[in-house]
């Protein structure tokens, strides 16, 4: 074995990541269906539970790092996967016995984004705490593997798991949304199990410096009077709210302008999964004096093939163009703008930007709300295009059209 797979309690870490993440790609795609379900396929309630579990996810991220940083990591990732769990497996049984109500979803969805913020941030962190520093960039990579496997085949399978398998799906009668809740619960169950083995090598609570707040006013103030920082942060800030809002609704898409079924929007999900590991996997040709100009490129590109997508109307069609979006989204702007940032930013506050960065993510599923507003009323052709649109009218706005992103863009990168 090589790198971090020597460390045993590494491969334990890999696994308990690899289920965690196929859970993670199982949930949406069930919970949107059960919405549909019970709504009629009401577009606008959907919205607002992706919505709703945007708001803590988004409000409480920046606490999940002080935290994952105070208290025992794998107390924490035990605690948070089990709650995950928990509140998946209530829903299963609902479901099952026929009395799930919206609300309930509601407040499920809620409580997720709660647990999933507190649990993100030690779960990224624990990396460091299992195997050496130099070890450390083998072991990103192949906890990032981890996550891209999870979202290649969590979607597909729960979505077989709705409908059926072919052939024999009319043979039994253990198909349905109780039985893609009760599949994603277990593997939110397996996850723990694969922690509890782990010894953690370091994983004292850090002292208490900076107050939360102050750390992170201070972060948003180094960002504003810098000029480079500013402008990428404000492109990521567009990529997750206009450009990735479109993400956690796809099945809702699929359903409705492509007359998918449960198994079919995951596919359509496998393609994203499939496009994003290309394109991580493309960041390692990409010539490292020209990385902006890439992240331009990037959005550019996503722009136009988000924009084709929104207006498809064959399945296969659209399955190709989503898997060109995964490619130039979150394969390679996320990380991308983080080894910008990484490269632009003062070692001495580099640690307070790089936490308003990951604090974009959650634009994801706040812009999901606006935008299946707009489809509900207008369609999707419209809506997806005017999300697309704004991220490319920020990108050219602020990527080439101020002073500090045309520096960027004409000059090269220093060395890492």
């Amino acid at each position: 074995m090589r790198g971090p797979w020597r460390v045993g309690g590494f491969r334990w870490y890999w696994m308990a990541s690899s289920t965690q993440s196929v859970a993670q790609g199982m949930q949406f795609l069930v919970l949107i269906w059960l919405m549909l379900e019970l709504t009629g396929s009401s577009l606008q309630l959907t919205g607002v539970m992706v919505f709703l579990y945007g708001i803590p996810n988004t409000v409480m991220l920046p606490f999940g790092g002080v935290i994952a940083d105070r208290l025992n990591r794998k107390y924490l990732l035990i605690a948070t996967q089990a709650g995950v769990g928990a509140l998946i497996g209530v829903l299963a049984v609902l479901t099952l016995a026929e009395v799930v109500a919206v609300w309930h979803i509601y407040l499920a969805v809620a409580l997720l984004g709660v647990l999933q913020a507190l649990n993100q941030p030690a779960r990224v962190t624990t990396l460091s705490d299992l195997v050496g520093q130099g070890a450390l960039l083998d072991a990103v990579a192949q906890f990032n593997a981890a996550v891209h496997i999870g979202r290649i085949i969590g979607p597909p399978l729960v979505g077989v798991l709705i409908d059926g398998p072919p052939l024999i799906a009319d043979s039994f009668s253990v198909w349905g949304i109780g039985t893609g809740l009760i599949a994603n619960a277990a593997f939110y169950g397996a996850s723990v199990l694969c922690l509890i083995p782990i010894r953690w090598t370091s994983s004292a609570a850090a002292p208490a410096r900076e107050p939360l707040l102050q750390n992170f006013i201070n972060g948003l103030s180094v960002i504003k009077n810098t000029p480079v920082l500013l402008t990428v942060i404000v492109l990521s800030c567009s990529f997750g709210g206009f450009g990735m809002s479109h993400l956690q609704v796809v099945p809702v898409f699929a359903k409705d302008q492509l007359g998918s079924d449960a198994t079919q929007a995951g596919v359509m999900l496998l393609a994203s999964g499939i496009g994003s590991l290309i394109g991580n996997l493309a960041i390692t040709f990409m010539n490292r004096a020209w990385l902006y100009r890439w992240l331009l490129a990037c959005l550019v590109t996503m722009a136009v093939m988000l924009t084709m997508f929104g207006w498809s109307t064959s399945f296969w069609v659209a399955w190709g163009l989503f898997l060109v979006v995964g490619i130039v989204s979150l394969g390679t702007v996320w990380p991308l703008s983080t080894t910008i940032l990484q490269l632009a930013t003062p070692a001495e506050v580099r640690g307070r930007v790089m936490g308003i960065l990951h604090f974009t993510p959650g634009f994801h599923y706040l812009g999901a709300l606006p935008l299946a507003f707009v489809a509900a009323n207008a369609g999707w052709g419209w809506a997806i295009t005017g999300a697309a649109g704004l991220m490319l009218l920020v990108t050219i706005w602020f990527g080439v059209g101020r002073s500090s992103g045309r520096e960027l863009a004409a000059h090269p990168a220093p060395a890492a």
